[in-house]
Parts: structure tokens; C-alpha cells; sequence
């Protein structure tokens, strides 16, 4: 080994060129391969209890932001509806489910911000005013800024889920393959 030559280390450093076809995983000891089904380990070693409470904050804060966006929905400039607290579902909904995964590493706790924020919304849209019993508490004319702030919402958190999902499919994979691809690289030593 010279001085030019680079370390070894112990975690696995995921490569990839325009060139290749799939990442090979290089400088990693060999890693046993996951059978289907098994629990595969995330990169962070166990999520703390402050991990889990700052978990449930992020959960009230996407309920409240909810709120927030339901009570500014029939807000105008001039004449013209101005839908624009529809876009803090859309924010909640990217950034919540991606801060409560990198704080856990947990696929649940990365939906429990979704789900407070649809629960909340939908029993918002459909809960009566009191005071005036056949009237809705939200927008009374004009349903398609309700539409607009649920469909963005929705559609924000499926795609954040679906990447965070295809993150940890990525990095099973590469766990469980890692050891073939190290192999199967150009210029690396066959075993016969």
C-alpha cells in the first residue's frame, strides 16, 4: 500500500459514474447478504427518545398547519381568490416526512406527519359551523380552493413517501448486493 493509495474504511462508499449501470458499493467489507423479509438495519443505530418527541412535535406542527391553510384558504387580493396558504400543505408536506425519517430512520414515523395533516384537513372540511348548523366551517362558495389545498397536499406527500421509500429499497439493496457488485467492477480480482 503507498501514501497515494486510499484507505480502506469500514462503511460503504457508494460510487457512481454516468457510465455505469448500477452503483457499486468499493472500500466496504464484505456485507452478509439480507434474506427477503429480514429487517435491514438503517444507517443510524437506534433513534433516540428525543428523536421520537421531536417526531410527535413535527406531527402537531403538520395538524396545525393544516389549520392555518384551511382558515387563510378564502383569502383574496381585490377580486381574485388567492389560494396561497395552499402551498403550506405542500411544504409541510415535503419537508415533515423527510425531517422525521432522517431523525428516526422509520418509514412510519416519516407518514405520521401525512396522516395528521390529512385527518385534520379532511375533518376540517367537513365539520359544520355551530353557529350556524347547514353552513361548512370552511370555504362556503369556491370548493375547488379546498380541492386545490387537499390534491397539492396529497400529491406532495405521496411523492415525498414514494422517495423516501425508493431511498430505503436503494439502500437494502445495495446492502444486500453490495458484495456481487464489489465482484462483478472492472478491474477487481476474480475468486478463481
Amino acid at each position: 500500500m503507498t501514501a497515494t493509495d486510499p484507505v480502506p474504511t469500514a462503511d460503504p462508499v457508494t460510487t457512481r459514474t454516468c457510465g455505469d449501470p448500477a452503483p457499486t458499493v468499493t472500500g466496504a467489507e464484505p456485507v452478509p447478504i439480507v434474506a427477503a423479509g429480514e429487517p435491514v438495519r438503517s444507517e443510524r443505530p437506534g433513534a433516540t427518545p428525543v428523536d421520537w418527541l421531536l417526531v410527535v412535535l413535527i406531527t402537531l406542527l403538520a395538524a396545525f398547519i393544516a389549520v392555518i391553510g384551511l382558515a387563510f384558504l378564502p383569502l383574496y387580493a381585490g377580486s381574485v381568490p388567492l389560494p396561497i396558504s395552499a402551498s403550506l400543505g405542500v411544504g409541510a408536506m415535503i419537508l415533515g416526512p423527510r425531517a422525521c425519517y432522517r431523525l428516526t430512520g422509520s418509514l412510519a414515523a416519516a407518514v405520521a406527519p401525512v396522516l395528521a395533516w390529512f385527518a385534520v384537513s379532511v375533518w376540517v372540511v367537513l365539520k359544520h359551523n355551530s353557529v350556524m348548523p347547514m353552513v361548512p366551517l370552511t370555504v362556503v362558495s369556491g370548493q375547488w380552493r379546498v380541492m386545490l389545498l387537499l390534491g397539492l397536499g396529497s400529491l406532495a406527500a405521496a411523492a415525498t413517501i414514494g422517495l423516501i421509500w425508493a431511498d430505503r429499497v436503494r439502500a437494502r439493496l445495495a446492502t444486500a448486493l453490495g458484495p456481487v457488485l464489489d465482484a462483478s467492477t472492472p478491474g477487481s480480482a476474480s475468486p478463481n
